[in-house]
């Protein structure tokens, strides 16, 4: 083992002190206990940059390669050491952001995701997109009588909703990736506009030429197969198979909106969180199924008291986007139980 790998194989056992620290409580974290924990990871730092620079020299010499490995193999190992040497500031930056943090409301005001010209651009580009996963004119004229035209919910909004619902998983601590499913989901758009933060996300649609035009569009997406279900929402009875439940009054009768949401309702297994962004939802009061926890979401089987204590938990946690790369997490090392505790939090690189 060289020397290089020595350290780094010391840094593992530091950076899982620094993972079990940043797996408390936040109001258990504090600066000396941070500070005690950093303090001999941080004096490694100088070591590994000579250490780089004398295993660099050995390796641009042909008379020092390691007979044990080949040119390329000792390249990429030396590569991937000066990865995560460089990410040195960025997860200390990360770090210390999680030591003392601060409640942040789940929604943010409509007019942090509704005004400006980015969002408006990225609203207008979603709309886009929207209408390419539609049927043609003639094909819409098809519909089901009593469900709505493909309506959709500006992104922009959508996004803080499902980073709001992500946040609250975050907090519930999961062990196992929720399931998103978009409840009406017309041509799918909704449901690839989630997978950054539920990368296990379907749909349902109940209109046939809906499912084979959506579903045709989201191939092109490289979203998951098989990802929009063709189904009645109100005659669907795997609900409680999901941890993320979105539904935009998919159904325009209301006698039949009301026995859509009763079926969710009545499946959704307790802690289920319910994303349901119009006026007309008709357990957003008083209903004992579900309690709200931000605007226009809900989890389900939870008293008002409980879901007080879990939003108060879901404040907590970090409002950074989730990120999904396996070639980044293969190269992390000695970082990687402190960016998994981290993602846990809510924070990212």
């Amino acid at each position: 083992m060289s020397e290089l790998e020595k350290m780094e194989a010391e840094l593992v056992q530091l950076t899982k002190q620094l993972a079990e620290f940043l797996s408390l409580a936040p109001t258990e974290r504090s600066i000396p206990g941070f500070a005690k924990i950093w303090r001999p990871i941080s004096r490694y730092r100088v070591q590994l940059r000579t250490a780089l620079q004398d295993h660099g020299s050995i390796l641009s010499d042909p008379r020092y390669r390691d007979a044990k490995g080949s040119e390329i193999q000792q390249r990429v190992g030396y590569n991937a050491a000066h990865t995560r040497l460089r990410l040195w500031p960025r997860i200390e930056d990360m770090v210390n952001r999680q030591i003392t943090p601060e409640a942040k409301h789940l929604m943010p005001q409509p007019t942090e995701y509704m005004d400006g010209a980015h969002n408006r651009f990225v609203n207008h580009i979603y709309a886009a997109l929207h209408t390419l996963a539609l049927p043609s004119a003639e094909a819409m004229l098809n519909l089901i009588s009593d469900a709505h035209p493909d309506i959709a919910l500006p992104a922009t909004h959508f996004e803080a909703l499902v980073h709001a619902a992500y946040r609250i998983c975050l907090a519930q601590g999961r062990t196992t990736p929720p399931r998103f499913l978009d409840v009406g989901c017309g041509g799918g758009t909704k449901i690839w506009a989630a997978l950054p933060y539920f990368p296990d996300a379907s749909g349902l649609e109940n209109n046939p030429t809906q499912v084979q035009v959506g579903a045709a569009a989201m191939a092109k997406l490289n979203a998951p197969a098989g990802c929009i279900m063709e189904a009645d929402a109100r005659r669907f009875f795997d609900y409680s198979s999901y941890d993320v439940i979105y539904f935009y009054q998919p159904l325009k009768d209301l006698d039949g909106l009301r026995e859509m949401e009763d079926q969710i309702l009545e499946q959704a297994r307790p802690g289920t969180i319910l994303i349901a962004p119009y006026a007309a939802f008709s357990a957003a009061e008083g209903d004992l199924r579900c309690s709200r926890i931000a605007p226009s979401i809900y989890v389900a089987g939870l008293a008002p008291s409980q879901t007080e204590k879990l939003c108060a938990r879901a404040e907590m946690i970090g409002t950074d986007a989730p990120e999904h790369s396996n070639s980044f997490d293969a190269a992390l090392g000695y970082w990687r139980p402190v960016v998994d505790a981290s993602r846990r939090n809510g924070y990212t690189l």
